[in-house]
């Protein structure tokens, strides 16, 4: 169980999990952010685009995001995936599965994975990439849970990008949105820790948001919103409803990063209050897959994520992809 000395146990939700749950539990999380801090006036004053500070956090909720310099986004993941390793205190080489998540990988070929893997000396396990944008961790917790469940084994699982190699910085519309990071987790088939329900879904997509293969992204501002703030309320309650539990029940949302207006919106529709709902978007900016990973690793670290706690991770993005999982910690 991660920081099981560090963690206070909270009572029992209103049932227990249900017979279907999967054991798979949390031994420890990481996360990495690049370098150079881009606030909101960078794009007033620098940029000069027709723009205010005012109007960005207005209709963003961000204050300032993380762009690269020297590094790369391997150097990123490594970096997280480390911090994640050393908590969990295992070994690299105990490593089953390796999975990254990202839409804008250093290579074509090999994948991130693989040089993660190299970087770690993580010499026995399976490495692959997967791309469902900034629905991509969820979907790459659901495989890696998956895949060690039949086994004691454990995954290293990644959620990582760099937005702001995405975007034409001249476009008021995305350049202001996007940031680089990324965040880390190991997982274990054994332990206390539970998957008590999944809900996954695409839907094939390609006017809400693109990103061509040698183009800069784009992006229906209003597809997008419709979207989101529809299937981020309907996951919440399908992972309630297959666990048998109340959406009450649920501690912490830990939801995608995108906009701070949609994260208002779907707590409203739930209605619930904004304390149950993760938000570090104000300093990081939506960074893609790695925006889970690394709010999640910032919950638990703040001790806003108790040992027992039931914990909603919620992802919705191109494709269009979304879903989640319901954890209990």
């Amino acid at each position: 169980m991660l920081q099981t000395t560090q963690l206070q146990h909270r009572s029992e939700p209103s049932q227990s999990p249900q017979p279907s749950a999967l054991t798979c539990s949390l031994m420890g999380t990481g996360a990495a952010y690049a370098s150079r801090v881009i606030p909101n006036r960078y794009f007033v004053e620098t940029l000069q685009l027709d723009t205010t500070e005012e109007w960005i956090e207005q209709k963003t909720g961000i204050l300032e995001r993380r762009h690269v310099e020297t590094e790369t986004l391997t150097d990123l993941c490594i970096q997280a995936a480390q911090e994640a390793l050393a908590q969990s205190k295992l070994d690299p080489a105990s490593l089953d599965l390796i999975i990254v998540a990202t839409s804008t990988s250093d290579y074509c070929m090999p994948s991130t994975a693989c040089m993660v893997q190299r970087a770690l000396g993580a010499t026995h396990a399976v490495a692959f990439d997967l791309n469902a944008a900034c629905a991509g961790f969820v979907h790459a917790l659901e495989a890696a849970s998956r895949w060690i469940a039949p086994a004691p084994q454990n995954a290293l699982i990644i959620g990582a990008d760099c937005g702001s190699q995405l975007t034409d910085p001249n476009d008021r519309l995305t350049a202001v949105f996007f940031g680089d990071a990324a965040g880390a987790a190991v997982l274990s088939s054994s332990g206390s820790g539970r998957i008590l329900s999944s809900y996954l879904r695409s839907s094939g997509n390609d006017e809400a948001l693109i990103a061509k293969a040698g183009e800069k992204l784009s992006m229906n501002g209003r597809q997008v919103w419709d979207f989101a703030t529809r299937v981020l309320p309907e996951t919440v309650r399908q992972l309630a409803d297959r666990a048998k539990v109340s959406v009450d029940d649920i501690e912490l949302i830990i939801p995608h990063q995108a906009n701070l207006n949609i994260l208002r919106a779907a707590a409203e529709e739930l209605q619930i209050s904004m304390d149950r709902v993760m938000v570090n978007l104000d300093r990081f900016g939506n960074t893609i897959a790695a925006s889970i990973p690394v709010a999640l690793d910032e919950a638990l670290r703040d001790g806003r994520v108790q040992s027992g706690d039931l914990v909603a991770l919620v992802g919705y993005g191109a494709g269009l992809t979304w879903g989640g999982q319901l954890w209990q910690i």
